[in-house]
């Protein structure tokens, strides 16, 4: 099945839209921004979405199903140990960032900057987040069945500062323009976990 004639066009706000806010943030693109990027005219904007909110929201749904399908993949690889995944996990997702658009970079700006706006938007970058959160609480929990894992600390807890620290390090890897700041995160990463048996 091939998308509608409608849903084509709304496929194309969507990604022509993402771009712009990927760049210029929210409070930057208008809804003039948007169509004249995907070259419809205005009036068919108001067709699919209600407002500059209501867009926002398909959007960051949008990024984040791609990102979190990726993320499924490399967290849930049975054929690598639990910490494994994990570590490869923090190590190749900072190349999303490049791409702009499906890095957790747009959406880490996106919360930042809508989250003051928008209560709505707050809501759901949590949901979202908290999906990213759960998928490493996971990993953690498996490691810790197969005792590979020794922290004291609840994996919940675990996972909130792993990913946490994780964006900061993307944050300043890319304001820095190096690696060193993932590099260091990588190599604290079995200690906080408590590795067992690390070499």
């Amino acid at each position: 099945m091939g998308m509608s004639k409608r849903e084509l066009k709304k496929d194309l706000l969507l990604e022509a839209g993402l771009g712009v806010m990927a760049t210029h943030g929210y409070n930057g693109t208008s809804i003039k921004d948007i169509v004249d990027a995907a070259e419809v005219p205005k009036g068919s904007f108001y067709t699919y979405f209600k407002s500059k909110e209501d867009f926002a929201l398909e959007a960051l749904e949008r990024a984040t199903e791609a990102r979190n399908q990726e993320s499924r993949a490399l967290l849930e690889d049975t054929s690598l140990p639990p910490l494994e995944r994990l570590t490869r996990y923090f190590r190749d997702y900072t190349g999303a960032c490049d791409s702009g658009v499906t890095g957790g970079c747009f959406i880490g700006n996106m919360c930042q900057e809508m989250s003051d706006s928008s209560e709505v938007i707050r809501l759901k970058v949590r949901q979202l987040l908290r999906n990213n959160t759960e998928a490493i609480e996971a990993v953690l929990e498996e490691a810790r069945r197969q005792g590979s894992l020794s922290s004291p600390q609840p994996s919940s807890v675990l996972a909130e500062y792993l990913f946490n620290a994780w964006e900061g390090t993307v944050m300043r890897m890319k304001a820095a323009k190096c690696r060193e700041p993932l590099d260091a995160f990588l190599a604290l990463l079995p200690i906080v976990v408590g590795q067992v048996n690390a070499n």
